[in-house]
């Protein structure tokens, strides 16, 4: 079955899953505010409205040692051709959108 994610719904099941850590390691939403250098108002708005800063999110991470799947967000797509791993050096300096819409390098 194809699941499709929104957003919205990876934002609420990250809240979620952070609101279920903490409660493992049996710390309140004070505590781990202060241990992520967070405002608890910060991190308050994150679980009941899902409004936080990139920055502030990887912070409350770190702080419950759950950051081992970050380095999977900011990885490098991987290349599977030669062709790709050849033209790899060569990105466009600017994309510039061409008169049919489609954006062309340049």
């Amino acid at each position: 079955m194809i699941e499709l994610k929104t957003p919205k719904s990876i934002i609420r099941d990250l809240s979620r899953n952070i609101e279920r850590e903490r409660k493992r390691q049996r710390l309140q939403q004070k505590e781990l505010s202060e241990r992520a250098s967070v405002p608890l108002p910060t991190y308050k708005n994150f679980i009941y409205n899902g409004r936080i800063s990139l920055e502030a999110v990887l912070k409350i991470l770190f702080a419950l040692r759950m950051n081992e799947n970050i380095s999977g967000l900011v990885k490098e797509r991987e290349f599977r051709t030669i062709e790709e791993i050849e033209k790899k050096d060569s990105l466009p300096q600017r994309i510039r959108k061409s008169r049919r819409g489609r954006s062309v390098g340049g």
